[in-house]
């Protein structure tokens, strides 16, 4: 009887586990943490960016903030036609999180997004100000895809 009852045991216990193995992605299948275009943008920052660290006040007005101190990143630069461009791989909280940013004069122009490319909070900061929070929404998302199309244009494997 005992023999009869633990063999049902182990079945029902098999049986509850089914769906969560049915739901987990094939051996062979990639896994990407990230859209796959972020998987190459992080790769190619990982592999030929620089560490750096940056002011707290800018990237505090993302909600991105170090208790006061600079913000650890890692930082990959290169000149456009119409300005510098920067992107920081920003991982304070635990994720990756890109900080796109392009100088244009004496203001910089940051932008704080996830690893899918979601805008999430613009900043303008003057050479000689402080920062202030971007109203302008649509100034914003529009510099903002200019920026990540800087980016893309840059991620080898396209």
């Amino acid at each position: 009887m005992s023999k009869l009852s633990s063999t049902r045991r182990g079945f029902l216990l098999s049986a509850s586990l089914l769906p969560l193995v049915a739901c987990a992605p094939p051996p062979s299948a990639p896994r990407h943490t990230l859209s796959l275009r972020g998987d190459r943008l992080v790769a190619l920052i990982q592999r030929t960016g620089k560490d750096n660290m940056t002011a707290p006040e800018a990237f505090a007005l993302m909600g991105i903030t170090n208790e006061g101190r600079d913000i650890p990143v890692r930082q990959l630069a290169d000149d456009g036609p119409d300005g510098r461009y920067v992107v920081n791989l920003v991982n304070i909280r635990k994720i990756h999180e890109f900080v796109f940013q392009r100088r244009q004069g004496d203001v910089l122009v940051l932008h704080s997004a996830d690893t899918a490319f979601k805008r999430l909070q613009s900043v303008r900061y003057a050479r000689n100000g402080k920062p202030s929070i971007i109203t302008d929404t649509a100034f914003a998302e529009r510099d903002f895809q200019e920026q990540i199309a800087f980016w893309f244009a840059r991620i080898p494997g396209r």
